[in-house]
């Protein structure tokens, strides 16, 4: 791919974005720049520490820059996950003593970011090369899947609790299980990702407030924001895949 190639690429790719995905981040943004300037100790109350404030300011910005990346089913939201956010949270949950969070992080986030990238660029929409192929699980296979959460989270809460100096032990097992499930679904382009992400993200508060990091809620009440967007955005696409390709083999089968 020669120079000029890519940053036809590249100004195709920032055209994309819509006036309310502009207003999103924008938003997002002065809000996390307001509550750093003006409310430090707001970031991380319960350790302090402008090492952990810097992790908290990171994740505030680049975690719903990346949730957008996902609504709008671009496959860089992986690249700005493995690059701004991964490192950054395995320091906050260390220091947290969300000891479940930070394995997740190590063993599960940043190879699966590396392999969902690989796999979305195979996977281009037909009429727009910023756009990725997204597609349906059904609701049979979504209530296996939730058994599945369950279960492992039980059994995960069990091994954690045993963990020095780790806290909700239960509850951050199951946030680690969720965010997993949710994980394996958006590499495997599943709309349902977004409803074990709404979960996750629910936990998330509880956890940030128990802890007393309220800054970082600012995070996640923009990603409940685009948790919202990103479902309709979804399953919007998808019926109209299927319209489609319903429309193409009628037409196909015409004699």
């Amino acid at each position: 791919m020669d120079r000029k190639t890519k940053l036809e690429k590249c100004k195709s790719f920032f055209h994309s974005f819509t006036p309310y995905q502009i207003g999103y981040l924008a938003t997002v943004l002065v809000l996390a720049a307001v509550v750093t300037i003006f409310f430090p100790e707001m970031m991380l109350e319960s350790t302090g520490g402008v090492f952990l404030i810097t992790c908290s300011v990171i994740n505030v910005i680049a975690n719903p820059v990346c949730e957008l990346l996902i609504a709008k089913q671009s496959k860089w939201n992986f690249i700005v996950d493995l690059v701004f956010i991964e490192g950054t949270y395995v320091a906050l949950a260390l220091a947290l003593g969300w000891y479940t969070l930070a394995m997740t992080c190590i063993f599960f986030w940043i190879p699966i970011d590396i392999i969902s990238f690989v796999r979305w660029s195979k996977y281009p929409d037909a009429q727009d090369e910023n756009v990725t192929q997204v597609k349906s699980l059904g609701w049979k296979k979504a209530i296996l899947v939730m058994a599945l959460v369950i279960a492992f989270s039980l059994v995960a809460g069990s091994i954690t609790m045993n963990i020095p100096g780790a806290e909700s032990s239960y509850l951050e097992a199951f946030a680690s299980s969720m965010g997993m499930v949710n994980g394996i679904l958006l590499l495997m382009r599943y709309s349902e990702q977004w409803y074990a992400w709404f979960i996750t993200t629910i936990l998330y508060i509880i956890m940030d407030i128990a802890a007393g990091a309220y800054g970082l809620l600012i995070d996640e009440f923009a990603m409940l924001v685009n948790t919202i967007y990103g479902t309709v955005r979804w399953f919007l696409y998808v019926k109209r895949e299927k319209q489609r390709k319903e429309a193409f083999s009628t037409q196909k089968n015409k004699p």
